[in-house]
C-alpha cells in the first residue's frame, strides 16, 4: 500500500526536477516490450478508455487500520476512565492519568478519523483517456475534474515511499518547467526491477492513445464491473491474485490481506461516493454504435 496523492500531497509549484528528466516518458516512444494491462480498464472502446486510480486496489486499507488504532485508543480511555471513577475516584493521580491519556490521544484521534475520510470518498478516481479529442481527463478527489492535452502532459516515472514507482502525469504551467498539478495511474512496483515493470503499463496506455484501441485490445482479460456497482469481493481477490502472483506466498498474502480488510473495504465502498464525470466531458467522446472495440464487464467471462 502507498497512499502518496491521498494522505500526503504531491510536491506541486515546483520546478521539475532531475529525476523527472532522467525518468521522463515519451508519449511519441514506442516501447518494443510485452504490454501489461494490470487488471485496471474500466472502460473501452475506440472512443475512450477508462481506468482505474492507484488507490482502489488497496480501498478499505486505511479504514481497517485506523479503525482498529481508534478501538485500541478507546478501549484504553475507558479502562482508564472506569478505574478513575469506580475504583479510585478520591485518587487526583488516577483522574490525572485520565485527563493526560485524552490531551495526548486526542490529536492522533482526529489524525487517524480524518484519514478514515479521506478513504471513504469516492469508490475510485477514474482516468479518461480521450482519443476521439487527444486528452486526458482525471477525476479529483474533491469531485472536480482535470482535463489536459494527452501530448502536453510530461509523464515520467517517480520513486515515491517505500522505494514504490508509479507513472506519474506532471501539468505544466507555460513556461514547461513549472509543475502545477500531479497525478498518477495504478501501476505501482517496488525496486529498480519493478521501476522498469512500470513501462509494461506505460506502453499499454501509450499505445492505446497513439496506435488506436486494436493495439491493445487483446491484451485485455477482463474489465472491472464498475460503476455502477460498488463493488464486488470477486473482484478483490482477483486483482490481489494478479497483483501478488499465483504462486504460494503471493495467494497467502492475498488471503490475509482480504481476510483482514474485508470490514474496512466494506465500510468505504459502501459509504463512498460513486464518481459521475460532467456532461461536457461525456459529449466529448461518445460510445458510437456497433462499435467493433466496445468491452464492458458483461464482456468477460462466464
Amino acid at each position: 500500500m502507498e497512499y502518496t496523492g491521498l494522505l500526503r500531497s504531491y510536491s506541486i509549484n515546483r520546478p521539475l526536477s532531475k529525476s523527472d528528466h532522467t525518468y521522463q516518458i515519451h508519449q511519441k516512444t514506442r516501447l518494443d516490450i510485452s504490454l501489461s494491462y494490470e487488471l485496471s480498464v474500466i472502460k473501452f472502446n475506440s472512443n475512450h478508455m477508462e481506468v482505474i486510480d492507484k488507490f482502489f486496489k488497496w480501498k478499505g486499507g486505511i479504514t481497517t487500520i485506523c479503525t482498529l488504532l481508534l478501538l485500541g485508543i478507546f478501549t484504553l480511555l475507558l479502562i482508564t476512565a472506569h478505574g478513575a471513577i469506580f475504583t479510585c475516584p478520591d485518587e487526583p493521580e488516577a483522574w490525572a492519568l485520565l485527563l493526560f491519556g485524552m490531551a495526548i490521544t486526542s490529536p492522533l484521534i482526529w489524525l487517524l478519523f480524518k484519514s478514515i475520510r479521506k478513504e471513504i470518498n469516492y469508490t475510485h478516481y477514474p482516468i479518461r483517456l480521450d482519443r476521439n479529442n487527444n486528452k486526458i481527463h482525471v477525476f479529483r478527489q474533491n469531485g472536480s475534474t482535470l482535463s489536459a492535452d494527452w501530448n502536453a502532459i510530461f509523464f515520467t516515472l517517480s520513486k515515491v515511499t517505500g522505494n514504490h514507482w508509479e507513472i506519474q502525469g506532471h501539468i505544466l504551467k507555460p513556461d514547461n518547467i513549472t509543475i502545477i498539478e500531479t497525478f498518477s495511474f495504478c501501476s505501482l512496483e517496488v525496486g529498480e526491477e519493478g521501476r522498469k515493470a512500470c513501462y509494461h503499463y506505460w506502453e499499454f496506455l501509450r499505445r492505446y492513445m497513439e496506435e488506436g484501441p486494436q493495439s491493445v485490445v487483446n491484451e485485455i482479460k477482463a474489465i472491472l464491473p464498475i460503476p455502477p456497482q460498488k463493488h464486488d469481493f470477486t473482484w478483490m481477490v482477483n486483482g490481489f491474485i494478479f497483483t501478488f502472483g499465483n504462486n504460494g506466498l503471493g495467494l497467502l498474502t492475498t488471503l490475509v490481506y482480504i481476510i483482514i480488510t474485508i470490514p474496512g473495504r466494506w465500510l468505504a465502498m459502501r459509504y463512498s461516493k460513486i464518481p459521475h464525470w460532467p456532461k461536457e466531458i461525456e459529449e466529448q467522446s461518445p460510445i458510437q454504435p456497433n462499435d467493433p472495440y466496445f468491452r464492458d464487464a458483461t464482456s468477460n467471462p462466464k
